[in-house]
């Protein structure tokens, strides 16, 4: 004994199957597997994308572009100093040594207080490029802000400069920043290429516990891969730099902001009038939704084929050219039917022309031709009145055919 396998419903000569889950899936099959391929191309442009970003940062030895320093470090590896790159405190305390040199640049302030004292110990000496108001006061309390220097070709290193990079330099191109000694009589400061009166783009004192020193350098486009070849770039920073067998890179990164520093959610970026400006939109969408949605109704299944009765196909279409306004393609549709009929009446073949059935009813009703032309095909509708009053003229037309024909 075996079960009965369900059989298709049969309207008229098709056979009609109920939709099933899997005939579903198979026609919509295209829908579903192009979005997920989209996905995923896209996927993969992201990280393959993310994995070739290039180094573009300002001061960084793995930046081979104008505004990188990979210059300066690859000669300084070839006259046999360890270049040591650090993102964080922690990288650049575990690379600092008793015979190092620490660089030192944060244009995004990531280090703070805590970790500017900490690396006022790390290393023998000590260069700050561009240093801020900040790191100038934890790091080299001697030395203060000058601020922009004045446009010039090259600035020379001048008769009063003791430091033997600068010296051995001559000049340099122009510098961006310039510092002051402002120290107690502003003794044991050496500085160098000054600016302007007391303005000079390197300053240098020996560091607090006398290990060694710190140098304030604001030529920071000196150790440029763009600008080291200039006047005397090059002669003072790998002199500056190459003092000692290790040299710490260090530009501080967001692993040095504390633990506890929390990154601000979105809507504490946002102004206050976003949060319940997004709410009113969504309520106004899911009102808008329902709104629209009810004109759909639940969804019913029909068995095909569908007969639709000719009278809702023709109320429909009226409907449509009533939203619309569409007067002449409406009339159009009545006076394909009037012409058809008129054709029947007047024993025209199937293939004549509007004049040929214009000539023909003026014949046998006495009319214009051209006023009977007109009605039929010439007249063009511009507003409802219009329309009415030409179907109007069509009726009337077809009846003087049609009582004409009859008297014969």
């Amino acid at each position: 004994m075996t079960a009965a396998s369900p059989t298709p419903a049969v309207v008229g000569d098709a056979p009609v199957e109920t939709p099933r889950l899997r005939s579903t899936f198979r026609r919509r099959l295209f829908w579903i597997v192009v979005p997920i391929i989209a996905l995923l191309a896209a996927i993969a442009t992201v990280l393959l994308t993310a994995s070739g970003v290039p180094d573009v940062e300002r001061f960084s030895i793995g930046n081979a572009g104008p505004s990188g320093s990979r210059a300066v470090a690859e000669v300084l590896r070839g006259q046999g100093v360890d270049v040591v790159a650090a993102a964080s405190l922690a990288e650049a305390q575990a690379a600092a040594g008793d015979d190092s040199t620490v660089l030192f640049t944060d244009p995004y302030g990531f280090l703070d207080v805590e970790g500017l004292d900490a690396l006022a110990a790390l290393g023998t000496d000590l260069v700050l490029v561009e240093p801020g108001t900040d790191e100038l006061a934890a790091l080299a309390p001697g030395i203060a802000n000058a601020g922009a220097a004045e446009q010039a070709d090259s600035v020379a290193a001048g008769s009063g400069c003791a430091i033997p990079a600068a010296q051995r330099a001559g000049s340099i191109s122009q510098p961006g920043w310039t510092y002051r000694a402002v120290g107690a009589s502003a003794g044991g400061f050496a500085t160098c290429f000054r600016s302007y009166d007391d303005a000079y783009a390197l300053v240098q004192q020996l560091r607090a516990d006398a290990r060694g020193t710190v140098t304030v350098l604001g030529a920071g486009d000196a150790l440029t891969n763009e600008r080291v070849a200039e006047a005397g770039n090059a002669a003072l920073v790998l002199g500056l730099l190459g003092e000692h067998r290790t040299l710490v890179w260090y530009v501080p990164g967001p692993d040095d902001l504390p633990a506890d520093a929390a990154p601000p959610t979105i809507g504490e970026l946002t102004p206050g009038w976003v949060t319940p400006v997004i709410l009113l939109l969504v309520l106004v969408t899911v009102a808008a939704g329902i709104w629209r949605g009810r004109r759909f109704g639940a969804v019913v299944v029909e068995n095909l084929p569908v007969t639709v009765r000719a009278s809702e196909t023709m109320e429909g279409r009226a409907r449509l050219y009533a939203k619309q306004g569409s007067y002449a393609r409406a009339l159009d549709a009545l006076r394909i039917g009037t012409i058809s009929r008129l054709t029947v009446l007047l024993a025209l073949p199937r293939h004549a022309s509007v004049v040929e059935v214009s000539r023909a009813v003026a014949s046998v009703t006495g009319r214009n031709v051209d006023e009977v032309h007109d009605t039929l095909v010439g007249a063009v509708p511009r507003s409802e009145g219009e329309l009415l009053a030409l179907s109007d003229r069509l009726l009337v037309l077809e009846q003087d055919v049609h009582r004409a024909t009859n008297l014969r």
